[in-house]
């Protein structure tokens, strides 16, 4: 069982490794030996764990993902939300307001640079977007807000440009508090 997990574990840390080095280099995808480096593993370890960059990247996509949605589900364990907290809370956690969250935010960003050019990527991505669309639909729709399709498909574009901002000018707590007021307070 132990060797199960050691590769999982150091899949995860040089995911974690991609996460920093694509914040701190604001999306350039970073070299093989700068990734072995932050991670604190040789290049033949990366190779050993992923045949190309866009593996690494899918992965590290995903491993954000996930951290990304466990603390959302902890979030969720506090008791039984309204779709005004539940939307908050899925908000709050894809902004980039700390380094972790600014890491998953950057590799997202590369994802997303990557699924302009390349189809298999571009799939990833309108999967995950359907995923989140969905989310915030159903969210708006226990609400009872008109439109909820539209309410979604609005506040999914509007994270798409505060995350953006959150990256290159910084977080601004008032800012992000009013337009997540007046998106989430309906129309």
């Amino acid at each position: 069982m132990r060797e199960r997990r050691e590769p999982d574990a150091r899949r995860a840390t040089i995911a974690d490794a991609v996460g920093r080095l694509l914040m701190r280099g604001h999306g350039a995808f970073p070299g093989m030996r700068e990734i072995a480096a932050e991670a604190g593993v040789t290049t033949g370890t990366l190779q050993h764990h992923f045949s190309t960059k866009d593996e690494m990247l899918l992965f590290a996509l995903e491993h954000h993902c996930r951290r990304c949605a466990g603390r959302l589900q902890a979030r969720s364990k506090e008791g039984t939300p309204s779709p005004r907290q539940v939307l908050s809370a899925i908000v709050t956690e894809l902004l980039p307001l700390d380094e972790e969250r600014a890491a998953e935010t950057s590799v997202a960003m590369a994802f997303v640079s990557r699924a302009m050019t390349d189809p298999g990527f571009a799939g990833h991505y309108r999967a995950q977007r359907r995923i989140l669309l969905d989310l915030f639909s159903e969210q708006f729709e226990r609400a009872d807000t008109p439109r909820p399709s539209a309410a979604a498909m609005i506040l999914l574009q509007v994270i798409d440009g505060m995350r953006t901002d959150c990256l290159l000018l910084g977080p601004d707590a008032a800012q992000i508090d009013t337009v997540l007021d007046r998106l989430l307070s309906g129309p």
